[in-house]
């Protein structure tokens, strides 16, 4: 299992690490791992995907664009279907 620090994970799903502080107070789980006789937060990279997938699905944003992006394929699966 793979644990990564706030900066790796928010790197890994393109968000900010103030943005994945915010995710643990709202109960993402997080754990603490000793780096370099340092106590760190870390999150492990399932958790961190399966957090980041159940945002996106709630997202009205992001599911506009999938449904614009459904729309356009639709549009040009059409035009290759008309001679």
């Amino acid at each position: 299992m793979t644990k990564l620090t706030y900066r790796q994970a928010a790197a890994l799903v393109g968000r900010s690490p103030r943005t994945i502080r915010y995710w643990r107070l709202r109960g993402m789980p997080m754990g603490w791992e000793t780096r370099d006789g340092q106590n760190v937060r870390v999150v492990e990279k399932t958790v961190l995907q399966a957090w980041f997938r159940q945002r996106l699905r709630n997202d009205p944003v992001h599911q506009q664009r999938l449904r614009a992006q459904i729309a356009r394929e639709a549009a040009a699966q059409g035009q290759r279907d008309t001679p």
